[in-house]
């Protein structure tokens, strides 16, 4: 899968208080499952600029982060502008406006735009005691301002339009509506997607198909919590106690999902030693809440892990001695349910696992 499927961009001008929220927003998200692309950390060395903000201008999802300064970089507004060309500007864009954007009085929309009339004719003016020889790029340049100067109200007014929260309210809930907002897009996304495997051109963005699992955002402790209710009832039953030889003994799709977290585990002592408890006494509780958070882990450090894991547990779906529900998980083996975990795209406070044993979730604020 390409870094730029499943991806949720960061737009934002560089320096000073202005980071500290991108730097809040891209641990919250990467920490609960949601892969964030961001130019410090992924336009890599001797990277185009230009195509990487192109990149964001086709995303799905882009969470742009509105300042002052924003609104007057060049290298900023061109990603707005091109975010703003596409389809579904609306459904795409989360904003946040810090304290410095004077979007909200016309007074101070005025002066962007000003601005922008300014900087044009400025450069326009420069031009003119130059050898038109020596202009290649220049003139992009200009064509951009008055992109800009064209498309900064409208922008703006659009802005201002929309409920985007305070900073503050942001950061005191976790970023849990921005979480929840991003998933319904990904969701919403990998719907048309998935009913249009031959064809990207009425797909969001133009991106290519991937299968809805694929895209079906899920943090660490809700898969490895899944993982972990699916598999202990049927481990409880089996008769050999080798780890290797487990998944021979499970339902097809079940042992799949077994071999796949096993052979990622058994590579570290603690891990393994988790995994060997839970084979020695699958309806432990205590064991299937550490084997829970060494698989959780596990796939906080690899994403394709994750992704693998998530393919699994969705195939499961399909063995006819298991139901896995889009609430819950329910394990059951020879039609009698022995396993129930109410799960969702943000797991906190309280959870049921393996036998309907309550524990709390490790996962912190």
């Amino acid at each position: 899968m390409s870094d730029y499927e499943q991806a949720v961009f960061i737009s934002y001008a560089w320096g000073d208080t202005r980071e500290e929220i991108v730097n809040q927003i891209d641990q919250t998200l990467q920490k609960r499952g949601i892969k964030i692309v961001r130019d410090k950390r992924d336009l890599g060395y001797k990277g185009s600029i230009k195509e990487f903000m192109e990149r964001i201008g086709q995303g799905n999802c882009v969470i742009v982060v509105i300042s002052d300064k924003y609104l007057r970089s060049p290298n900023c507004m061109f990603e707005l502008v091109e975010f703003a060309d596409g389809k579904q500007f609306h459904e795409r864009i989360f904003p946040i406006v810090l304290s410095d954007a004077n979007i909200y009085e016309p007074l101070k929309q005025i002066e962007y735009i000003r601005y922008w009339e300014v900087k044009r004719a400025e450069l326009a003016e420069a031009i003119k005691t130059l050898d038109p020889a020596n202009l290649q790029g220049i003139r992009e340049e200009i064509d951009l301002y008055d992109r800009i100067r064209d498309k900064v109200s409208g922008l703006t007014s659009i802005l201002k339009d929309m409920n985007t929260l305070k900073p503050e309210i942001h950061r005191d809930s976790d970023f849990d509506q921005l979480y929840e907002g991003l998933v319904k897009r990904m969701q919403a996304v990998a719907s048309v997607l998935s009913n249009d495997t031959t064809s990207t051109t009425n797909s969001p963005a133009n991106v290519k198909p991937l299968k809805t699992k694929e895209r079906k955002p899920m943090d660490p402790i809700t898969l490895a919590t899944a993982a972990t209710t699916l598999l202990a009832p049927f481990i409880s039953k089996v008769g050999e106690k080798v780890l290797e030889k487990i998944g021979e003994q499970l339902p097809e799709k079940v042992g799949a999902v077994w071999n796949g977290i096993w052979n990622r585990l058994k590579e570290k002592p603690a891990a393994a030693d988790a995994a060997n408890d839970l084979v020695t006494n699958a309806e432990n509780p205590d064991n299937q809440l550490t084997f829970t958070a060494q698989l959780k882990k596990a796939l906080e450090k690899d994403e394709s892990f994750a992704g693998q894991l998530t393919d699994l547990i969705e195939q499961a779906k399909s063995d006819p001695s298991i139901n896995i529900g889009g609430d819950g998980v329910v394990a059951n083996n020879n039609s009698i349910a022995v396993g129930k975990i109410q799960i969702g795209g943000n797991v906190d406070g309280n959870m049921v696992i393996g036998n309907n044993n309550q524990v709390n979730s490790d996962k912190k604020k």
